[in-house]
Order: C-alpha cells, then structure tokens, then sequence
C-alpha cells in the first residue's frame, strides 16, 4: 500500500502499568515495529512518563488487529480511542513505527500537527496537551 493510498487510521491514549516503564517502551516499540512491518500499519508512539499516545495508519483489519493486540496487553491500562476513521491520508507511511521522543520528534511534531486539523475540537485539545513542545526535545 503506498503512502497516498486512503488507510483506516485510530488514535488512542492508555496509561503505562508496569515496574520497568523503559524496558516495556523499548519492548513495545520493537514488537510494534516487527508486526506493523508485516501488516502494512505505519504509526507513531508518543512515550511520556506512564502515557502513551499512539496513531496506527493502514488497511483495516490490520489496524482493528494490531489495536486488539494493544487492549489486551496487560501494560497498558485506562485505554481510550480518541479518533477512529476510513479514508484518511498516511502521515506516517516511512515509519512501522516512530518512538517519541526519540525519532526525528521535529518532523513528526509537524505531521502530528497535520491531524490535529481534522480532528474534533476535545480530541485536539488533548493532542495538543500532550504534544506540547514536541518540536523543542532532542531525542
């Protein structure tokens, strides 16, 4: 599927459950980024403290999959789609899955942004709390 291609895209927010928060992030980033790369989802994971943020990009069923393996992993809890839609344009086609902060955070703060315009208004009042001076940290 290329990039311009319309995909399902789901963005969610859960909160981290675990002793090891680091060792789970770099776990979840390497298993999301192994199956994403076999299903044709692309996406960003967006890591702070005991949140994460996560937009999953690609073909349907691969998305509904890739996101029931994701609410049934026992690390994340208080799990809750902010916004769920067909048809939209990849943001994140290069990337089976970006970690932030940490990969390229400037570029992805301004693809991040790009969804923020067709978003409702609560769910980018929440993006833009958690994104806020995205664009300033190094990874």
């Amino acid at each position: 599927m290329s990039q311009s291609e319309p995909v399902r895209r789901l963005v969610y927010a859960s909160r981290a459950v675990g002793q090891d928060f680091r060792h789970d992030h770099h776990d979840i980033l390497a298993v999301s980024r192994r199956n994403n790369g076999i299903d044709g989802v692309s996406g960003v994971l967006w890591i702070d403290a005991d949140r994460y943020l996560q937009i999953l990009e690609g073909p349907t069923e691969s998305v509904a999959s890739a996101f029931d393996r994701i609410a049934r992993d026992p690390r994340h809890a208080d799990v809750v789609v902010l916004d769920d839609r067909d048809g939209v344009d990849r943001q994140f086609g290069d990337w089976s899955m970006a970690g932030l902060p940490g990969d390229a955070p400037a570029d992805a703060a301004v693809r991040l942004k790009r969804i923020l315009d067709r978003v409702d208004a609560d769910v980018a009042r929440y993006f833009e709390r958690l994104l806020s001076g995205i664009g300033d940290r190094k990874g």
